[in-house]
């Protein structure tokens, strides 16, 4: 009768759970030692290029500031922590894949998961153009077109998400250009336009 008394068999169900999920975080632990490997591997490399680019990189300011000043100083602190630890998980990480070999399925679960890490490049190469085309277009024409582009992308292609993404853009507008005043540079399209109509596009679009 104990066993089934109701706070008896929430608290036993409360630590079977707790058991359950532990075991189910080991085995994704477990699971991901190729990724973790990977990822470490990314980190040491990117880190170690950061580290020996920093004399192409930094220039001394003048000897009379004091070496605690000089640019390269701070960078270089933290660089070397970085890849000090970088190099340490990675060993640690080739030793524990040594020691017990990834499974197949192992192995097939980090491609995937790798895989996955060059989906967000997508979205910023379409950010970097949507930058490139602030110079050519102007900050409303081009927010407008990445943000249509954008819904296209991702199949959002009715006429209510078409009004939506027109309305955000300019909204944005609204927000960065007429409240705040961010700066852009002068649409090259802009120039085609009679002068006083060029200084208003310039001014608020």
């Amino acid at each position: 009768m104990l066993f089934w008394h109701p706070p008896f068999f929430s608290l036993h169900s409360c630590v079977c759970s707790f058991i359950g999920s532990c075991t189910v975080s080991e085995a994704s632990y477990a699971a991901n030692r190729v990724e973790t490997l990977a990822l470490t591997s990314v980190f040491t490399v990117v880190t170690a290029g950061l580290f020996f680019l920093l004399p192409m990189q930094t220039r001394s300011g003048p000897d009379s500031a004091g070496w605690w000043t000089q640019p390269w100083l701070m960078p270089t602190i933290l660089l070397s922590i970085l890849l000090i630890a970088n190099v340490i998980s990675l060993l640690k990480d080739i030793v524990g894949i040594r020691k017990l070999p990834a499974t197949v399925e192992e192995t097939h679960d980090a491609k995937f998961e790798i895989i996955g890490w060059f989906r967000p490049l997508e979205f910023f190469v379409y950010f970097l153009g949507y930058l490139w085309s602030l110079s050519y277009l102007g900050y409303f024409l081009s927010t407008a077109v990445f943000i249509q582009f954008l819904l296209y992308r991702v199949k959002l292609r009715s006429t209510h998400w078409r009004v939506m993404g027109l309305l955000s853009a300019l909204a944005l507008t609204a927000i960065f250009r007429w409240g705040l005043g961010i700066w852009v540079p002068t649409a090259e399209l802009y120039d085609l336009f009679p002068d006083v109509a060029r200084k208003f596009l310039t001014r608020w679009l």
